[in-house]
């Protein structure tokens, strides 16, 4: 995904990659239990990291001032248009020690970019710069999806699979009624109480709405 000067460009990229990662889970049944946890590990990730990605090209469209899913064009109070200033003014914001550490630059390698998960951080941006499109943020983070927030500690296993993630996710699962974890695939595949879907298909339906809600 690449940030665009119309946000249904972005809208259709997420939703793509969304309807990919439900299909694939969907195949699960038919797999054979290496294969399966494989799938789950693969989905966690690629979720997460559409999440890192979204949000960012997002940010940088709406500071570009482009048209939103209904045609409508963003308005902000900031004249930036390069993609790396726009990146220096989004870390002034989210994390401005590691900003004032770099020397306040006005431009920063993409490499210096801090990840952002937390849609919360993406408000205080468009908060900061007047973004006309605040409304849409402040419906999609209504949803109060839970993903945000844990989906990180079971990527971080999957990805580095060592005694320290595994704790750390195992530690976050009890939020989740996850208790005495033997792995995080349980995480994914627990069904919470009053829920009906697993926790894997919750985030992915929650994926689908917010980046509806978000793009409008």
């Amino acid at each position: 995904m690449r940030a665009s000067m119309h946000l249904g460009r972005l809208h259709s990229a997420a939703q793509y990659r969304i309807k990919r990662l439900s299909d694939l889970f969907q195949s699960l049944p038919g797999l054979n239990p290496v294969e399966r946890g494989r799938r789950l590990s693969y989905i966690a990730i690629e979720l997460d990291n559409l999440n890192i990605c979204a949000l960012r090209e997002f940010t940088i469209s709406t500071v570009r001032k482009a048209k939103t899913l209904s045609g409508t064009r963003i308005s902000v109070s900031l004249n930036i248009g390069p993609e790396d200033e726009i990146a220096a003014y989004m870390l002034s914001i989210t994390n401005s020690v590691k900003y004032a550490k770099m020397h306040s630059p006005v431009r920063i390698k993409r490499s210096e970019e801090q990840a952002i998960r937390d849609p919360k951080q993406i408000e205080k941006i468009l908060m900061a710069c007047s973004a006309s499109n605040l409304p849409s943020l402040q419906n999609a983070l209504a949803l109060n999806s839970s993903m945000f927030r844990d989906l990180k500690f079971v990527r971080h296993f999957y990805a580095h699979r060592n005694l320290d993630t595994f704790t750390k996710a195992a530690t976050n699962a009890a939020s989740l009624g996850v208790l005495n974890l033997d792995h995080p695939d349980t995480i994914l595949l627990h069904v919470m109480s009053g829920k009906t879907h697993s926790v894997i298909e919750e985030w992915l339906a929650d994926a689908k709405i917010f980046y509806d809600y978000l793009m409008q």
